[in-house]
């Protein structure tokens, strides 16, 4: 085994035990291994970020802690999701609020035009859109081709998204 494979054996355990400690909310743990020198914004070998990792594992203390120590809550991974981008894809409705809470930005876009509500829309997820809207997202982005998600909810036929948006629309008027 020659030097490198030493240190990237020791950075995947560094990275399994940092995982770990955030996977079961010990605070204390993460902010140890910080204190030896993670930066707070480090990402695993898929871009994921702590914050990520602690949203998917809904350990709120864990990105209350990072976030405090200027961690930020949109750093987005390898196909350019942030932690809400992903929440919102998977139609976690409870991570969507928490991360909107904690500031995350509602109206993020990919490299591609990809943007939460989008998503949200076009899987179904009736309740992460409404957490979405009530957050501030904006409705009125436009795809690649040029429709909306009002567009988009009506051609998949989701009519209670379509009633959503347009009572959403019509206040905003």
């Amino acid at each position: 085994m020659n030097d490198d494979m030493k240190d990237e054996a020791r950075g995947n355990q560094a990275g399994q035990a940092l995982h770990d400690a955030i996977r079961y909310g010990d605070v204390m743990e993460v902010l140890r291994r910080l204190e030896e020198g993670v930066s707070y914004d480090w990402q695993d070998t898929e871009g994921c970020s702590l914050v990520f990792i602690a949203a998917y594992h809904r350990q709120w203390a864990v990105i209350d802690a990072l976030r405090a120590r200027g961690a930020s809550v949109d750093l987005p991974d390898r196909r350019g999701w942030t932690p809400l981008f992903w929440a919102a894809f998977n139609g976690h409705a409870d991570i969507v609020a928490a991360l909107i809470e904690r500031g995350a930005d509602l109206d993020i876009h990919t490299s591609e035009g990809e943007w939460p509500l989008f998503w949200a829309v076009y899987k179904g997820h009736t309740a992460v859109v409404r957490r979405l809207l009530i957050g501030g997202a904006k409705r009125d982005f436009l795809d690649q081709d040029g429709h909306d998600v009002l567009w988009l909810a009506g051609t998949l036929e989701r009519k209670d998204l379509v009633a959503m948006l347009e009572r959403r629309r019509d206040r905003r008027k």
